[in-house]
């Protein structure tokens, strides 16, 4: 399990952990907060002057920053074994939030963003490979979970977490390539985009692969 793994971890870095999502969390949320009320002019806006006037774009980018967090927030639950345990209702909920958010929501409206993105082909074929690989999983999560087989449900529901966590790596990923940005000439910002798009999920789905193997190499 998930929590057998997180016992192997010591204190502070169980601490340090917990610290750092909450942390590129409420970043998110701020981040959300600033497109509302709504300003053409608004931070990441300001690059799609193009699209920003125009529909289904406009539609899609609300949707999506506004139902990131809740995302993001009850998937987050799932992997507590306290909340699992002592408030399984809880749990249980937080889980159909996730799943009605991401499929109804987040993930339709991420692929018409996608459809849009900067960068060219390269970043567009990036978030479109992201939004069918994180629909695929979750569908494949939900599946397991109906059929009440909760081993698979759970390898599932890492792999479609660890896509959701793009939203929050590909910020992390930006930040890193910008330091070394002065390093090295033939990084421009575009290419910093490119990058970061595809670094904000493929390192998180191999990381996910590694914790699923571990989890279940364990329970063997």
């Amino acid at each position: 399990m998930i929590n057998d793994m997180w016992k192997t971890l010591n204190p502070l870095t169980r601490l340090i952990t917990t610290f750092i999502f909450f942390y590129l969390f409420i970043l998110m949320v701020e981040i959300c907060i600033q497109y509302f009320p709504w300003s053409n002019q608004s931070n990441f806006l300001v690059l799609k002057q193009d699209v920003v006037l125009t529909q289904p774009w406009r539609i899609a980018f609300q949707i999506h920053v506004l139902t990131s967090s809740f995302v993001l927030l009850a998937g987050f639950t799932q992997f507590s074994q306290y909340i699992r345990k002592k408030f399984s209702l809880v749990h249980r909920y937080a889980g159909w939030i996730y799943i009605v958010s991401t499929l109804g929501f987040a993930l339709p409206s991420g692929l018409i963003l996608a459809v849009y993105a900067n960068g060219g082909f390269s970043t567009q074929l990036c978030f479109i490979l992201l939004g069918l690989l994180w629909g695929i999983s979750t569908l494949i999560a939900l599946y397991f979970a109906i059929r009440k087989q909760w081993f698979r449900h759970r390898d599932w529901m890492i792999r479609s977490f660890a896509l959701a966590l793009s939203a929050l790596s590909l910020r992390t990923w930006k930040l890193v390539l910008y330091e070394l940005q002065p390093y090295i000439d033939w990084l421009t910002p575009i290419h910093i985009y490119q990058l970061e798009a595809w670094l904000g999920w493929t390192i998180n789905l191999l990381i996910a692969e590694i914790i699923i193997y571990y989890i279940n190499h364990k329970r063997i």
